[in-house]
């Protein structure tokens, strides 16, 4: 959607263009420079799939597929969903990460980090973040990110952005940048997010602690939560992210409990 076809209005049927006829001038970007360029596939059952082909096939760290349209998206939980055409940007990254394994716990709150400040230098600047790595807007959800380790220690990372939808074309609880009077073009976006995830993520690999600015852009902490843990549901405290990425639940009574997965929802945000 270029910036003269945005009228304001949030129910105006938007302008849709396909991103592989503006993707070409991206590799002139010098925020591109840190990944290969872009591979703009018309329709996949799923980039993470298309990225895990290339992975086994031997493709460096920094591929990048892109979508118009997943037919069989995948989500957190094994959940699937079917993409809208042309509306948002749908991408796997490989990533190689040479550090540590007790660290990788925290690759995808990195890579949300990115996602979150590229999101807020396209205008989004409400942008902040839900543990462990979606991306809220005041109106709802507007990114999500699905990271999946393969069995030779690369790591295939999903991002999935609302760009340009409608109302009637998202689920309860999420948004898009048009949706919240961000008018942002698609080609923009993408390149704005793949240059703040690849300055975190080489900061990151490179030894820097990122967690006091995850920290300062996370909502969830300090937060009165509930979650869906594994164990089963609980309410309490989130105090804070320990060195494995689990977000920790101070529940009543006291004790203090490490989630590394499940479903939270922020009851009250801090004061």
């Amino acid at each position: 959607m270029r910036d003269e076809e945005y009228s304001g209005n949030v129910d105006a049927a938007p302008v849709r263009t396909p991103l592989g006829n503006i993707a070409r001038g991206l590799d002139d970007a010098s925020a591109w420079r840190p990944w290969a360029d872009p591979e703009v596939v018309d329709t996949t059952p799923s980039t993470m799939i298309e990225v895990e082909q290339r992975a086994q096939a031997g493709a460096a760290e920094g591929t990048v597929v892109v979508a118009e349209h997943q037919s069989s998206g995948r989500g957190r939980q094994g959940r699937h969903w079917e993409s809208v055409r042309y509306a948002g940007l749908w991408m796997s990254l490989l990533l190689r990460p040479a550090v540590s394994p007790t660290r990788l716990g925290w690759l995808p709150l990195i890579v949300g980090l990115g996602v979150a400040r590229g999101l807020r230098g396209a205008g989004a600047a409400e942008a902040v973040l839900k543990w462990p790595n979606d991306v809220l807007l005041p109106l709802g959800k507007v990114a999500g990110i699905l990271a999946e380790r393969l069995p030779d220690g690369a790591v295939v990372v999903g991002i999935g952005i609302n760009v340009d939808h409608g109302r009637d074309e998202l689920p309860d609880g999420a948004t898009s940048l048009r949706l919240s009077g961000v008018p942002a073009r698609r080609d923009d976006v993408l390149v704005g997010v793949l240059d703040e995830v690849a300055s975190a993520y080489r900061a990151w690999s490179e030894g820097d602690d990122l967690r006091e600015d995850y920290r300062r852009w996370c909502v969830t902490l300090g937060s009165q939560v509930t979650a869906q843990a594994p164990e089963g549901p609980l309410s309490g405290l989130a105090a804070g992210v320990d060195d494995l990425g689990r977000l920790l639940v101070v529940v009543p009574g006291g004790e203090r409990i490490a989630l590394s997965a499940g479903e939270v929802a922020i009851v009250r945000p801090p004061m």
